[in-house]
């Protein structure tokens, strides 16, 4: 998985944030869980699990905050994200790409809606096609759909909806929504212990963090 988040100053305060940045309002932060979430969403469904986590660059700005960064987070049976982050004065720029054997899927506009209010999903083939000897053009789906809320409110109003359900059925009996719930807990989870271990990396000048030993106890 790759994945950018190039954000304008004047967008900041659709993830949250204002001028004038504070020390805890770095890219990482702020911007990194976007990527560290739909990620951790993505590989759980496959079985996959955060491993460790490492901020390879980074960059501060006038007060302490991280403005630009590149990290890794390694997740089992060999599956990894690249992300990068920064706070830009240029046009938002926000794209996530998906690699696997055969294919690829790409997203534009994973985090903060297009003005036009679509959302743009391609998927290609991942090496040309070849056919008696001659190399063919890749070929390419592509779906423009409306977009609906982002991903932070979607979690957590399923979430919200899902403890409701739990609730009103008196306790944590084995169904479907019991299964949704614990996904969704424990996604946020991880997404919490990957980005306190990026958090340590930073602290370790770039150091390689084990997820694992995130959040437990001597």
């Amino acid at each position: 998985m790759d994945a950018s988040i190039e954000l304008n100053c004047d967008d900041l305060e659709k993830v949250g944030v204002k001028l004038p940045l504070r020390r805890e309002d770095g890219c990482i932060r702020v911007l990194g869980r976007f990527c560290v979430l739909v990620t951790t969403m993505f590989f759980n469904r496959v079985g996959s699990y955060a491993e460790s986590a490492r901020v390879n660059s980074w960059r501060f700005g006038l007060n302490g905050e991280i403005v630009s960064s590149d990290c890794t987070v390694n997740f089992t049976n060999d599956r990894k994200l690249n992300f990068h982050v920064a706070y830009i004065h240029s046009a938002t720029r926000q794209a996530i790409e998906l690699k696997a054997t055969s294919r690829y899927a790409t997203m534009n506009d994973f985090v903060i809606e297009h003005p036009d209010g679509l959302a743009t999903y391609r998927v290609y083939d991942r090496a040309p096609r070849r056919r008696k000897g001659e190399t063919h053009a890749l070929h390419c789906d592509s779906i423009d759909v409306a977009m609906g809320m982002g991903q932070e409110r979607v979690l957590w109003r399923n979430f919200v909806r899902l403890g409701e359900q739990i609730d009103s059925n008196e306790g944590w009996h084995e169904n479907d929504t019991i299964v949704d719930c614990k996904e969704l807990t424990d996604v946020a989870l991880q997404m919490k212990k990957i980005l306190i271990a990026l958090m340590e990396s930073l602290e370790n000048n770039g150091k390689e963090v084990s997820v694992h030993g995130i959040g437990r106890t001597s």
